[in-house]
């Protein structure tokens, strides 16, 4: 086989099977913290202890965070096979790493017991010591732990420069126990890369009382090194929250709601992107905010309303932004829409003018990226049914060139891929480097049912690859089907 087929190998995308369905990988499993004899039982009707779900999280690592009874989680660490050392769980963690999340100090010993690493430094360059401060918890003896096996309060900072005590700012209730930190060498002064202190990290999860206790503290309120002020981190983060109260009280402070952000948002943008309530949108109208500014990036307030908002708030924005208007990558909101919003949404904006012959700066339309982002849900397939209904009811009709298919195949839906073929895409057609969908199938599979599917739809197993290589040879190739003693009778039919 030719060495160019082995780099393609390479560089092809992530295999295309049917994830395995352990029920230890099942997050409900262990919210309802089952007794060792049922686990038992699991094990013995065949779900692997070890296996991880595509999150990067295990069963071990599921029962610590659902806070199961200590003698449950000794009895999964006490499984052949699981690594203590390895830093292979979401976010490149370890199980200390989320175990000190968790601030459970009886298995965090236990864990270090088992032999697992402090030195670790995750994929957001977070150490073990910031694991801690984002537990939320002002418990001492859980950084005395991170003290006693390495962690270093002055040096250990994420990529952004964040040490701990910006990064335990925004998880805090009570702020006195910042005095803590300052105890073990920190300042009320401190920032991280880009000038951002305690009070712009406190800000989007932060109440009014929080703020004022920081500003009574001597902790400024001043804008960071690129001049936002604390308006542009109202609504951070997956914790933020959006309250009026705090808005009126940034104002009160001499801060300017109009100040445009770093990236060219406002906060209209971050009304759009909340979703956020008649109030704060009261607030935007009563402060001179320009509800159809675009950010340095061309988005609108509209384009981020209609990722995942609700038709009656998209409606809102629709109304005071420009339907049509397109982003510097060519997509509208029309397009954000269709990538990742309810049929309901896609329709009410095709209602309203919104153009469906929208191409986007790389030249694909509104069907390849309907495929493109499918992710498979219970519904996904009606929702891709119905929106393609509407874009070619709209006049724009789905293109048979092979590419939606090739588009779709690493999505682990056949459905999908067998709705594509009965629409009349050509499941023969080569891609620009001559691949057809049967040679990339037999290069990443793990399994023959997606081959024999393919074959069993009118893919041509006789078909080579620019290389002149064949499907038998492709198959010989993949390193999981290539060790295997296989039936291909079926490439003959």
């Amino acid at each position: 086989m030719k060495n160019k087929c082995a780099l393609v190998l390479l560089l092809v995308m992530t295999g295309v099977t049917t994830f395995a369905q352990s029920i230890f990988i099942n997050r409900d499993f262990w919210a309802k913290k089952p007794s060792i004899e049922a686990i038992k039982q699991k094990m013995a009707e065949g779900n692997n202890i070890l296996e991880m779900s595509q999150s990067g999280f295990d069963g071990l690592m599921w029962s610590i965070m659902e806070d199961n009874d200590i003698e449950v989680i000794k009895f999964m660490m006490n499984q052949p096979g699981i690594d203590f050392k390895a830093a292979n769980l979401h976010h490149a963690n370890n199980y200390l790493m989320w175990t000190v999340y968790k601030a459970n100090l009886p298995v965090m010993k236990l864990l270090l017991e088992k032999g697992s690493k402090t030195d670790i430094i995750n994929s957001h360059g977070q150490s073990l010591l910031m694991h801690a401060a984002m537990s939320g918890k002002p418990d001492p003896t859980l950084y005395d732990f991170c003290l006693q096996n390495g962690a270093n309060f002055l040096g250990d900072k994420d990529t952004d420069g964040r040490n701990v005590m910006l990064t335990a700012v925004g998880y805090l209730k009570d702020v006195s126990f910042l005095n803590y930190f300052v105890s073990k060498g920190l300042t009320l002064k401190d920032t991280d890369n880009k000038g951002n202190g305690l009070f712009h990290y406190a800000t989007p999860t932060a109440t009014v009382n929080t703020l004022k206790d920081l500003v009574a503290m001597g902790v400024s309120y001043a804008p960071n090194s690129a001049g936002e002020n604390a308006f542009a981190f109202v609504g951070r983060g997956r914790g933020g929250k959006i309250n009026v109260e705090v808005l009126q009280y940034l104002k009160s402070l001499g801060l300017d709601p109009k100040s445009p952000f770093a990236n060219g948002q406002t906060l209209a943008h971050t009304a759009a992107r909340v979703s956020a309530e008649e109030p704060f949108l009261q607030f935007l109208t009563e402060n001179g905010l320009n509800l159809s500014q675009a950010d340095n990036d061309g988005n609108t307030p509209l384009m981020l309303a209609a990722t995942r908002s609700k038709a009656d708030f998209v409606g809102f924005w629709l109304s005071k932004n420009e339907a049509n208007a397109v982003n510097k990558a060519g997509q509208s909101a029309l397009t954000n829409a269709v990538a990742s919003n309810t049929t309901d949404v896609v329709k009410l904006l095709i209602e309203k003018g919104a153009k469906t012959n929208i191409k986007n700066k790389d030249g694909n339309g509104l069907y390849f990226t309907l495929i493109d982002s499918y992710r498979k849900t219970k519904g996904s397939i009606q929702r891709t049914g119905e929106i393609m209904d509407l874009l070619k009811n709209s006049g724009v009709d789905m293109p048979k060139n092979g590419k939606l298919l090739h588009a779709a195949l690493d999505k682990d839906d056949t459905e999908l891929l067998a709705k594509l073929i009965e629409l009349g895409e050509d499941i023969n057609a080569k891609d620009k480097d001559g691949y057809t969908l049967l040679h990339y199938a037999s290069m990443k599979s793990k399994n023959l049912d997606l081959l024999k599917f393919l074959v069993e739809k009118g893919a041509n197993p006789k078909v080579k690859t620019e290389l002149n290589e064949s499907i038998a040879e492709l198959i010989a190739e993949n390193e999981v089907l290539g060790k295997q003693k296989l039936n291909l009778d079926f490439l003959n039919k």
